[in-house]
């Protein structure tokens, strides 16, 4: 049903993390592991692993029980041994079912959580390096490149064993899109919709000038989807 090779699916568009909502923080000092610094509580969309059904583009269905990691940013699964095993072949998945959430996985991990005529909304939620720290000597405390470690956060097996040896920051972000009917999805902001609604430009501005849209706030995304379909 999955095979157990290490492919880990990376948050879509990985370069846009910055314009993310910023939520919780995460600090690992040195000599720490960092998947035990950043507890499954907060790592995972659900309590548990839960009855998770995959869609194949050939038609065929394949099931387990899953859960979604916002550090490995992948969906999990727990094999025949008991492991946890992050799901690959994602080029052949259409998408993954868990509870009543739909995941699409092929170029990313986007969690669908709403559809309104031919328009989806989907949300990506990450954990990732936001800054590394070096202690130096008398314990002076100085910044470092995060290029390195932001690299490295993109690789479960490697944050599944790492041991820091600097003082490492991880936050948590979380950022919206909106989609069609073929599945392509664009960051949600005001350029990319005056782009794709560019024969309702009149109607989206006054709309997104009288509703102080923040394109980072659930609430905010639900209704303009709602204003979206009506056009």
């Amino acid at each position: 049903m999955f095979h157990k090779t290490g492919i880990v699916i990376f948050s879509i568009f990985f370069c846009n993390h910055l314009l993310a909502q910023e939520q919780k923080t995460f600090k690992v000092n040195p000599g720490e592991k960092v998947f035990n610094a950043i507890p499954p509580k907060d790592r995972y969309a659900y309590s548990n692993f839960i009855p998770g059904i995959v869609n194949f583009k050939n038609n065929n269905v394949g099931g387990g029980r899953m859960n979604y990691d916002a550090l490995l940013r992948g969906i999990e699964f727990i094999d025949a041994n008991g492991d946890t095993v992050i799901l690959d072949n994602l080029e052949t998945i259409r998408n993954v079912v868990m509870a009543t959430d739909t995941f699409l996985v092929e170029k990313g991990t986007l969690q669908q959580i709403a559809l309104k005529g031919n328009i989806r909304l989907a949300k990506s939620w990450v954990i990732m390096v936001s800054n590394h720290q070096r202690e130096g000597a008398m314990g002076q405390v100085t910044d470092a490149s995060v290029e390195t470690f932001t690299t490295l956060s993109s690789s479960g097996n490697a944050l599944k064993t790492m041991v820091a040896k600097d003082i490492l920051t991880f936050k948590e972000y979380t950022t919206f899109y909106f989609g069609n009917k073929f599945g392509q999805f664009k960051l949600a902001n005001k350029k990319n919709l005056m782009s794709d609604f560019g024969n309702h430009k009149k109607e989206l501005s006054a709309y997104l000038e009288e509703n102080k849209v923040n394109f980072l706030k659930e609430d905010d995304m639900r209704n303009l989807l709602d204003f979206l379909s009506k056009l």
